[in-house]
């Protein structure tokens, strides 16, 4: 089902009101879904695919506060992460943006969980997470990172790498993957699929 949103006006409107960087990479991110789902023969509608990744930042440019007021107001449920550090509270703030607007509701669960990665964030958001991580603009990774990582067989294969160097990261920092991030990597690396 195709969804009944324009993508060119949908990047118009993102255009006012994000900053030209995070305008950028929300584009960016929504060219790199389609082309995992071309490198890893998915099937979802272009289109949505597309949206999915240059809408899952909508929210992304809030305050702390308006987060937080809009979670509490809207009866969110969060994660404990999401709760403790309120900048990852702009997936589901997001993600609730976009339900109200009527967009499809696999894309809203994928940009529901882009910041965590969760076992409940399907197929899309499994495209999503792995989009927002190597999409050309992100400076963390150079050309020959991103290619060993598109070098991966699977969609799982590259998760599971993504979710191993965030964990590294995070340690090296004194702090730990999410809870759900951890269990995506678990059901992942035991031969699990979104």
């Amino acid at each position: 089902m195709s969804s009944h949103f324009d993508s060119t006006a949908l990047e118009q409107e993102l255009a006012k009101i994000l900053p030209p960087q995070r305008y950028q990479h929300s584009v960016a991110v929504g060219e790199t879904c389609v082309r995992l789902q071309h490198q890893y023969q998915e099937k979802f509608d272009e289109q949505e695919l597309y949206q999915c990744g240059l809408m899952h930042d909508i929210a992304r440019d809030w305050k702390v506060s308006a987060l937080t007021q809009f979670a509490e107001e809207h009866h969110l449920s969060l994660e404990k992460e999401e709760r403790d550090f309120a900048v990852l509270l702009h997936a589901p703030v997001g993600a609730a943006l976009l339900e109200e607007r009527g967009f499809p509701k696999q894309l809203c669960i994928a940009v529901r969980y882009h910041t965590i990665g969760s076992i409940h964030m399907g197929r899309m958001g499994l495209v999503l997470y792995i989009a927002d991580y190597i999409e050309p603009n992100r400076m963390h990774l150079d050309d020959g990172d991103r290619a060993s990582l598109l070098g991966e067989p699977t969609l799982e294969a590259l998760c599971i790498r993504i979710l191993e160097a965030e964990s590294m990261h995070l340690r090296s920092k004194g702090k730990e993957i999410t809870h759900s991030g951890l269990a995506l990597r678990t059901l992942l690396k035991e031969g699990g699929r979104l």
